[in-house]
Protein backbone atom coordinates (compact mmCIF):
# COMPACT_ATOMS: atom_id res chain seq x y z
CA UNK A 1 0.00 0.00 0.00
CA UNK A 2 0.93 3.14 -1.00
CA UNK A 3 1.99 5.73 1.62
CA UNK A 4 0.90 9.11 1.12
CA UNK A 5 2.58 12.24 0.13
CA UNK A 6 3.91 14.72 2.56
CA UNK A 7 2.12 17.64 2.88
CA UNK A 8 1.44 20.74 4.65
CA UNK A 9 -2.15 21.58 4.14
CA UNK A 10 -4.47 19.56 1.68
CA UNK A 11 -3.89 16.01 0.25
CA UNK A 12 -0.64 15.95 -2.21
CA UNK A 13 -1.60 12.65 -3.94
CA UNK A 14 -2.71 13.20 -7.81
CA UNK A 15 -5.28 10.64 -10.32
CA UNK A 16 -2.84 8.89 -12.69
CA UNK A 17 -2.77 11.21 -16.24
CA UNK A 18 -4.45 8.56 -18.31
CA UNK A 19 -7.33 8.40 -15.68
CA UNK A 20 -7.36 12.33 -16.65
CA UNK A 21 -7.58 12.42 -19.95
CA UNK A 22 -9.94 9.39 -20.28
CA UNK A 23 -12.54 11.87 -17.69
CA UNK A 24 -11.72 14.82 -19.93
CA UNK A 25 -12.71 12.88 -23.21
CA UNK A 26 -16.22 11.88 -21.70
CA UNK A 27 -16.52 15.31 -20.20
CA UNK A 28 -15.22 17.13 -23.96
CA UNK A 29 -18.33 14.99 -25.85
CA UNK A 30 -20.91 16.27 -23.70
CA UNK A 31 -22.92 19.04 -24.95
CA UNK A 32 -22.81 20.73 -21.56
CA UNK A 33 -19.20 21.83 -22.98
CA UNK A 34 -20.60 24.08 -25.56
CA UNK A 35 -22.45 26.26 -22.17
CA UNK A 36 -19.22 26.15 -20.51
CA UNK A 37 -17.37 28.03 -23.33
CA UNK A 38 -19.91 30.25 -24.02
CA UNK A 39 -19.60 31.75 -20.18
CA UNK A 40 -17.33 34.74 -20.05
CA UNK A 41 -15.30 33.85 -16.75
CA UNK A 42 -12.87 31.46 -16.32
CA UNK A 43 -14.05 27.96 -15.29
CA UNK A 44 -12.67 24.32 -14.54
CA UNK A 45 -14.01 21.49 -13.12
CA UNK A 46 -11.76 19.62 -10.77
CA UNK A 47 -11.53 15.96 -9.40
CA UNK A 48 -11.26 14.71 -5.83
CA UNK A 49 -7.59 15.02 -6.10
CA UNK A 50 -8.29 19.16 -7.24
CA UNK A 51 -6.91 18.33 -11.30
CA UNK A 52 -8.34 20.23 -13.86
CA UNK A 53 -10.47 17.68 -16.08
CA UNK A 54 -11.82 20.66 -18.16
CA UNK A 55 -11.67 24.25 -18.59
CA UNK A 56 -13.07 26.93 -20.44
CA UNK A 57 -11.40 28.73 -23.42
CA UNK A 58 -11.51 31.85 -21.02
CA UNK A 59 -9.75 30.01 -18.16
CA UNK A 60 -7.19 28.95 -20.87
CA UNK A 61 -6.64 32.51 -21.79
CA UNK A 62 -5.77 33.11 -18.37
CA UNK A 63 -3.79 30.38 -17.53
CA UNK A 64 0.15 30.71 -18.55
CA UNK A 65 -0.34 27.37 -20.71
CA UNK A 66 -1.03 27.60 -23.94
CA UNK A 67 -3.19 24.65 -24.83
CA UNK A 68 -5.94 23.10 -22.91
CA UNK A 69 -3.97 19.30 -22.82
CA UNK A 70 -1.22 21.00 -21.12
CA UNK A 71 -3.18 22.41 -18.31
CA UNK A 72 -5.67 19.27 -17.86
CA UNK A 73 -3.85 17.18 -14.35
CA UNK A 74 -2.66 20.52 -12.89
CA UNK A 75 -4.27 22.01 -10.08
CA UNK A 76 -5.80 25.69 -10.21
CA UNK A 77 -2.44 27.48 -8.87
CA UNK A 78 -0.29 25.53 -11.19
CA UNK A 79 -2.30 26.31 -14.30
CA UNK A 80 -2.45 30.25 -13.15
CA UNK A 81 0.92 29.92 -12.18
CA UNK A 82 1.16 31.15 -8.47
CA UNK A 83 5.01 31.14 -7.30
CA UNK A 84 3.91 29.14 -4.43
CA UNK A 85 2.58 26.29 -6.72
CA UNK A 86 5.44 23.95 -6.51
CA UNK A 87 7.82 25.34 -3.47
CA UNK A 88 6.22 22.24 -1.94
CA UNK A 89 7.04 18.80 -4.20
CA UNK A 90 3.43 17.88 -3.79
CA UNK A 91 2.34 20.92 -5.88
CA UNK A 92 -0.05 23.11 -5.23
CA UNK A 93 -2.82 23.21 -1.98
CA UNK A 94 0.41 21.30 -0.10
CA UNK A 95 2.37 24.11 1.27
CA UNK A 96 2.66 25.85 4.19
CA UNK A 97 1.82 29.25 2.28
CA UNK A 98 -1.97 27.57 0.87
CA UNK A 99 -3.39 27.82 4.20
CA UNK A 100 -3.89 31.03 3.30
CA UNK A 101 -5.14 30.42 0.05
CA UNK A 102 -8.90 31.48 -0.79
CA UNK A 103 -9.20 29.08 -3.43
CA UNK A 104 -7.84 25.89 -2.02
CA UNK A 105 -9.88 26.54 1.33
CA UNK A 106 -12.91 26.76 -1.39
CA UNK A 107 -12.15 23.30 -2.72
CA UNK A 108 -11.71 21.70 0.54
CA UNK A 109 -14.95 22.57 1.78
CA UNK A 110 -16.28 21.75 -1.71
CA UNK A 111 -14.79 18.15 -1.32
CA UNK A 112 -16.83 17.98 1.69
CA UNK A 113 -19.94 18.97 -0.51
CA UNK A 114 -20.76 22.59 0.51
CA UNK A 115 -21.02 25.47 -1.96
CA UNK A 116 -18.27 27.98 -1.20
CA UNK A 117 -17.00 30.97 -1.94
CA UNK A 118 -14.23 33.02 -1.45
CA UNK A 119 -11.27 35.60 -1.98
CA UNK A 120 -7.75 34.13 -3.41
CA UNK A 121 -5.02 36.61 -4.40
CA UNK A 122 -2.18 35.13 -5.99
CA UNK A 123 1.47 36.59 -7.22
CA UNK A 124 2.52 35.04 -10.62
CA UNK A 125 5.57 35.81 -12.86
CA UNK A 126 4.41 36.41 -16.56
CA UNK A 127 7.58 37.24 -18.86
CA UNK A 128 9.66 37.92 -15.46
CA UNK A 129 7.69 39.93 -14.63
CA UNK A 130 5.48 39.35 -11.33
CA UNK A 131 1.80 39.86 -11.58
CA UNK A 132 -0.82 40.36 -8.86
CA UNK A 133 -4.19 38.23 -9.19
CA UNK A 134 -7.26 39.58 -6.95
CA UNK A 135 -9.70 37.06 -7.52
CA UNK A 136 -13.53 35.70 -6.22
CA UNK A 137 -13.30 32.11 -6.58
CA UNK A 138 -16.76 30.13 -6.30
CA UNK A 139 -16.39 26.23 -6.30
CA UNK A 140 -19.71 24.31 -6.30
CA UNK A 141 -19.53 19.74 -6.18
CA UNK A 142 -21.31 17.93 -8.13
CA UNK A 143 -21.41 14.39 -10.05
CA UNK A 144 -20.76 12.46 -12.86
CA UNK A 145 -20.99 9.23 -13.51
CA UNK A 146 -20.99 8.69 -10.19
CA UNK A 147 -17.60 10.21 -9.65
CA UNK A 148 -17.52 13.83 -7.68
CA UNK A 149 -16.32 17.00 -8.93
CA UNK A 150 -15.87 20.57 -8.09
CA UNK A 151 -17.12 23.51 -10.90
CA UNK A 152 -14.39 26.14 -9.85
CA UNK A 153 -14.92 29.32 -11.81
CA UNK A 154 -12.92 32.66 -10.76
CA UNK A 155 -13.80 36.44 -10.72
CA UNK A 156 -11.27 39.18 -11.71
CA UNK A 157 -11.94 41.32 -8.81
CA UNK A 158 -8.34 43.23 -8.92
CA UNK A 159 -9.77 46.63 -10.30
CA UNK A 160 -12.58 46.43 -7.54
CA UNK A 161 -9.43 46.00 -5.05
CA UNK A 162 -7.12 48.90 -6.69
CA UNK A 163 -10.05 50.86 -6.49
CA UNK A 164 -11.13 50.02 -2.65
CA UNK A 165 -7.74 50.88 -2.13
CA UNK A 166 -7.33 54.35 -4.01
CA UNK A 167 -10.58 54.96 -2.28
CA UNK A 168 -9.11 54.94 1.16
CA UNK A 169 -5.79 56.30 0.82
CA UNK A 170 -7.60 59.04 -0.62
CA UNK A 171 -10.38 59.84 1.48
CA UNK A 172 -7.77 59.55 3.88
CA UNK A 173 -5.39 62.48 2.88
CA UNK A 174 -7.72 64.53 1.61
CA UNK A 175 -9.36 64.95 4.57
CA UNK A 176 -6.42 65.34 6.58
CA UNK A 177 -5.56 68.59 4.24
CA UNK A 178 -9.00 69.92 4.70
CA UNK A 179 -8.86 69.50 8.96
CA UNK A 180 -5.68 71.27 8.44
CA UNK A 181 -6.84 73.92 5.81
CA UNK A 182 -10.27 74.58 7.95
CA UNK A 183 -8.33 75.05 11.47
CA UNK A 184 -5.87 77.31 9.69
CA UNK A 185 -8.59 79.04 8.07
CA UNK A 186 -9.93 79.26 11.82
CA UNK A 187 -6.82 80.82 13.11
CA UNK A 188 -7.44 83.80 10.66
CA UNK A 189 -10.69 84.59 11.41
CA UNK A 190 -9.84 84.64 14.78
CA UNK A 191 -7.25 88.02 14.00
CA UNK A 192 -9.32 89.33 11.34
CA UNK A 193 -11.03 91.09 13.90
CA UNK A 194 -14.18 92.75 11.96
CA UNK A 195 -14.93 94.03 9.00
CA UNK A 196 -14.81 93.28 4.71
CA UNK A 197 -11.84 91.18 6.07
CA UNK A 198 -13.80 89.25 8.90
CA UNK A 199 -16.79 88.72 6.12
CA UNK A 200 -14.68 86.95 3.53
CA UNK A 201 -12.43 85.43 6.29
CA UNK A 202 -16.41 83.66 7.62
CA UNK A 203 -17.40 82.69 3.60
CA UNK A 204 -13.78 80.49 3.43
CA UNK A 205 -14.54 78.89 6.48
CA UNK A 206 -17.79 77.84 5.42
CA UNK A 207 -16.24 76.80 1.87
CA UNK A 208 -14.42 74.57 3.83
CA UNK A 209 -16.32 73.03 6.04
CA UNK A 210 -18.91 72.23 3.11
CA UNK A 211 -15.81 70.80 1.22
CA UNK A 212 -15.01 68.28 3.80
CA UNK A 213 -19.30 67.48 4.62
CA UNK A 214 -19.18 66.77 0.54
CA UNK A 215 -15.78 64.53 0.58
CA UNK A 216 -17.40 62.82 4.32
CA UNK A 217 -20.74 62.34 1.93
CA UNK A 218 -19.00 60.73 -0.80
CA UNK A 219 -16.77 58.36 1.96
CA UNK A 220 -20.28 57.12 3.09
CA UNK A 221 -21.80 56.58 0.08
CA UNK A 222 -18.77 54.24 -1.05
CA UNK A 223 -18.91 52.68 2.54
CA UNK A 224 -22.82 52.27 2.18
CA UNK A 225 -22.21 50.20 -1.78
CA UNK A 226 -19.95 48.12 -0.44
CA UNK A 227 -21.68 47.23 3.35
CA UNK A 228 -19.14 48.86 5.64
CA UNK A 229 -20.81 51.65 6.38
CA UNK A 230 -21.09 51.64 10.34
CA UNK A 231 -24.24 52.07 12.17
CA UNK A 232 -24.21 54.36 15.47
CA UNK A 233 -27.79 54.98 17.16
CA UNK A 234 -27.65 58.05 19.15
CA UNK A 235 -30.51 59.64 20.95
CA UNK A 236 -31.97 62.78 19.13
CA UNK A 237 -35.16 64.10 18.43
CA UNK A 238 -37.24 65.49 15.55
CA UNK A 239 -36.77 68.93 16.70
CA UNK A 240 -32.78 68.90 16.88
CA UNK A 241 -32.69 67.02 13.58
CA UNK A 242 -34.79 69.47 11.73
CA UNK A 243 -32.97 72.59 13.27
CA UNK A 244 -29.30 71.11 12.17
CA UNK A 245 -30.60 70.91 8.87
CA UNK A 246 -32.57 74.32 8.70
CA UNK A 247 -28.99 76.02 10.23
CA UNK A 248 -26.60 74.06 7.83
CA UNK A 249 -28.40 74.49 4.39
CA UNK A 250 -29.50 78.39 4.91
CA UNK A 251 -26.18 79.13 5.01
CA UNK A 252 -25.27 77.83 1.74
CA UNK A 253 -24.83 79.64 -1.45
CA UNK A 254 -27.30 76.92 -2.72
CA UNK A 255 -30.02 78.73 -0.09
CA UNK A 256 -29.79 82.50 -1.63
CA UNK A 257 -32.98 84.13 -2.30
CA UNK A 258 -34.22 81.22 -0.77
CA UNK A 259 -36.24 80.26 2.77
CA UNK A 260 -35.91 77.05 4.66
CA UNK A 261 -39.02 77.07 6.90
CA UNK A 262 -39.51 74.28 9.54
CA UNK A 263 -43.55 73.39 9.58
CA UNK A 264 -45.37 74.74 12.78
CA UNK A 265 -46.98 71.36 13.56
CA UNK A 266 -44.23 69.24 13.43
CA UNK A 267 -44.24 67.25 16.31
CA UNK A 268 -40.82 66.83 18.93
CA UNK A 269 -40.43 63.40 18.80
CA UNK A 270 -37.18 61.63 20.63
CA UNK A 271 -35.80 58.97 18.28
CA UNK A 272 -32.78 56.52 19.07
CA UNK A 273 -31.24 56.52 14.64
CA UNK A 274 -27.67 57.20 13.64
CA UNK A 275 -28.14 61.25 13.00
CA UNK A 276 -25.36 61.53 10.97
CA UNK A 277 -26.66 59.45 8.21
CA UNK A 278 -30.27 60.48 9.08
CA UNK A 279 -28.56 63.79 8.58
CA UNK A 280 -27.17 62.89 4.68
CA UNK A 281 -30.71 61.33 3.73
CA UNK A 282 -32.47 64.77 4.93
CA UNK A 283 -29.49 67.20 3.17
CA UNK A 284 -29.92 65.49 0.04
CA UNK A 285 -33.82 65.93 0.09
CA UNK A 286 -33.40 69.83 0.85
CA UNK A 287 -30.72 69.66 -1.66
CA UNK A 288 -32.70 68.83 -4.61
CA UNK A 289 -35.46 70.96 -3.00
CA UNK A 290 -33.08 74.26 -2.86
CA UNK A 291 -31.99 72.96 -7.03
CA UNK A 292 -35.57 72.70 -8.06
CA UNK A 293 -37.01 75.50 -6.76
CA UNK A 294 -36.61 79.16 -8.03
CA UNK A 295 -35.70 82.56 -6.85
CA UNK A 296 -37.80 83.72 -3.52
CA UNK A 297 -38.77 79.87 -3.01
CA UNK A 298 -40.10 78.24 0.40
CA UNK A 299 -38.76 75.01 1.44
CA UNK A 300 -40.92 73.38 4.17
CA UNK A 301 -38.69 70.43 5.98
CA UNK A 302 -41.30 68.84 9.06
CA UNK A 303 -41.92 65.72 11.17
CA UNK A 304 -44.88 63.88 12.08
CA UNK A 305 -46.23 60.21 13.45
CA UNK A 306 -47.27 58.19 11.27
CA UNK A 307 -48.43 54.29 11.36
CA UNK A 308 -45.49 52.30 11.60
CA UNK A 309 -43.53 54.85 13.10
CA UNK A 310 -42.19 58.68 12.39
CA UNK A 311 -41.96 60.36 8.91
CA UNK A 312 -39.48 63.63 8.21
CA UNK A 313 -40.15 65.35 5.35
CA UNK A 314 -39.00 67.66 3.02
CA UNK A 315 -41.21 69.93 0.38
CA UNK A 316 -40.82 72.23 -2.25
CA UNK A 317 -43.44 74.23 -4.60
CA UNK A 318 -42.10 72.54 -7.89
CA UNK A 319 -43.61 69.33 -9.49
CA UNK A 320 -41.44 66.74 -11.48
CA UNK A 321 -42.38 65.34 -14.89
CA UNK A 322 -43.59 61.60 -14.91
CA UNK A 323 -40.32 60.75 -16.97
CA UNK A 324 -38.41 61.72 -14.09
CA UNK A 325 -40.70 60.25 -11.32
CA UNK A 326 -40.13 56.71 -13.03
CA UNK A 327 -36.31 57.09 -12.54
CA UNK A 328 -35.81 59.16 -9.30
CA UNK A 329 -34.20 56.62 -7.71
CA UNK A 330 -31.92 54.93 -10.04
CA UNK A 331 -28.34 55.30 -9.86
CA UNK A 332 -26.64 58.23 -11.93
CA UNK A 333 -29.83 59.43 -13.11
CA UNK A 334 -30.09 63.42 -12.76
CA UNK A 335 -31.99 66.06 -14.67
CA UNK A 336 -28.97 68.08 -14.01
CA UNK A 337 -26.44 66.17 -16.86
CA UNK A 338 -23.65 63.80 -16.37
CA UNK A 339 -21.86 62.70 -13.49
CA UNK A 340 -25.01 63.77 -10.91
CA UNK A 341 -27.96 61.73 -9.81
CA UNK A 342 -26.17 60.20 -6.37
CA UNK A 343 -28.48 62.43 -4.25
CA UNK A 344 -31.94 60.56 -5.05
CA UNK A 345 -30.02 57.15 -4.76
CA UNK A 346 -27.73 57.56 -1.81
CA UNK A 347 -31.13 58.92 0.39
CA UNK A 348 -32.60 55.62 -0.50
CA UNK A 349 -29.47 53.09 -0.23
CA UNK A 350 -28.60 54.87 3.58
CA UNK A 351 -32.33 55.40 4.87
CA UNK A 352 -33.45 51.49 4.00
CA UNK A 353 -30.34 49.56 3.54
CA UNK A 354 -29.16 51.03 7.32
CA UNK A 355 -31.77 52.46 9.06
CA UNK A 356 -34.31 50.16 7.85
CA UNK A 357 -36.36 53.31 7.02
CA UNK A 358 -38.51 53.84 3.76
CA UNK A 359 -38.06 56.46 1.09
CA UNK A 360 -40.59 57.82 -1.01
CA UNK A 361 -42.27 61.29 -2.83
CA UNK A 362 -45.32 62.21 -3.93
CA UNK A 363 -44.75 65.26 -6.69
CA UNK A 364 -47.68 66.68 -8.45
CA UNK A 365 -48.27 69.90 -10.18
CA UNK A 366 -50.64 70.74 -7.50
CA UNK A 367 -49.16 70.20 -4.47
CA UNK A 368 -45.57 70.14 -5.46
CA UNK A 369 -42.75 67.47 -4.45
CA UNK A 370 -42.32 66.17 -1.16
CA UNK A 371 -39.78 63.63 0.26
CA UNK A 372 -39.89 61.71 2.82
CA UNK A 373 -38.36 58.93 5.34
CA UNK A 374 -40.31 57.05 7.36
CA UNK A 375 -38.36 55.29 10.49
CA UNK A 376 -40.05 52.44 12.17
CA UNK A 377 -41.59 52.35 15.25
CA UNK A 378 -38.24 50.28 16.73
CA UNK A 379 -36.59 53.84 16.33
CA UNK A 380 -38.94 55.87 19.12
CA UNK A 381 -37.79 55.97 22.66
Amino acid sequence: MKSPLPTDFAPAERTESQDINRIAEELQANPLVNIFNAIPIPLIIINSTRQAVFCNHVFQHASIHGTIQEILGLRPGEALGCIHAHVHQGGCGSSKFCKDCGAASAIIKSLGGENSTDECRILRNINHEQEALNLQVFTSPFSYHEQNFILFTALDISHEKRKQNLEHLFYHDILNLVTGLKYTAQMVCKKAGSGPVAEKCSTMNRTISRIAEEIQAQKALSSAEAGTLAVCPQAISTFQILNQIKEIYSAQQLCENKTIFISADSPDIQLETDPVILSRILGNMVKNALEASEINARITIGSRKDAGGVTLWVHNEHSMEETVQRQVFKRAFSTKGRGRGLGTYSMKLLAENFLKGKVAFNSTPDQGTTFSVLLPDDNIC
